[in-house]
């Protein structure tokens, strides 16, 4: 990893630090009641700091899908995708779910309360790192014959992010109280069962 590579993932750590510190403070207090000082306070930066990483408290709602992703492909950047096509799926899977169980449920939560309030609904968008690699890894286990005819690339990768979502939402719900990696990797494998060879 370069010196750049190094920057950005430690802009990147500092920025989700101050995310989860805040998200714990608004799910505490409440959004409206909480300062930036108190955010800074409690997460060990100064005020620059945060004003570097972020321009107010609503956009670290904004960007917190923005910085899991950028994680997300990180980490699946030093993965070995040359397994079956039902593994190289559930990877990425389980690869976004390790990033969302060490973020925690809480941040979770308070994500999926941002999008359905809020008019920029990036976690749906399709130039999302996740549809672009799950996109690829299905076109190739098309191209293998991995998958039962009649399936095709845009309805199994809408499933699959559909119901990649739904675990996540339902850890939410269940306050994070078990193990999402391997929840999301026994649902999945469920409905992969119904598509692969």
């Amino acid at each position: 990893m370069d010196k750049k590579e190094t920057k950005q993932i430690k802009s990147i750590e500092t920025k989700l630090k101050i995310t989860r510190v805040a998200i714990s403070l608004f799910r505490e207090r409440g959004y409206k009641d909480v300062s930036i000082r108190e955010i800074c306070q409690k997460a060990d930066i100064s005020i620059g700091s945060f004003y570097y990483h972020f321009k107010s408290k609503e956009e670290i709602i904004n960007t917190a899908h923005e910085q899991l992703d950028y994680l997300w492909e990180n980490s699946i950047s030093l993965l070995d995708f040359n397994r079956s096509t039902r593994e190289n799926i559930l990877c990425l899977f389980e690869e976004a779910g390790r990033v969302m169980q060490e973020l925690g449920w809480e941040m979770t939560a308070q994500s999926y309360v941002h999008l359905l309030t809020s008019h920029k609904k990036y976690a749906i968008q399709r130039d999302r790192p996740i549809y672009s690699h799950l996109q690829d890894v299905i076109s190739a286990g098309l191209e293998k014959g991995d998958f039962y005819e009649g399936i095709d690339r845009e309805t199994l990768t809408n499933l699959l992010v559909r119901s990649g979502r739904g675990i996540l939402f339902d850890w939410c719900l269940m306050d994070g109280s078990y193990d999402l990696v391997n929840k999301i990797r026994e649902d999945l494998t469920i409905i992969l069962n119904s598509f692969c060879r």
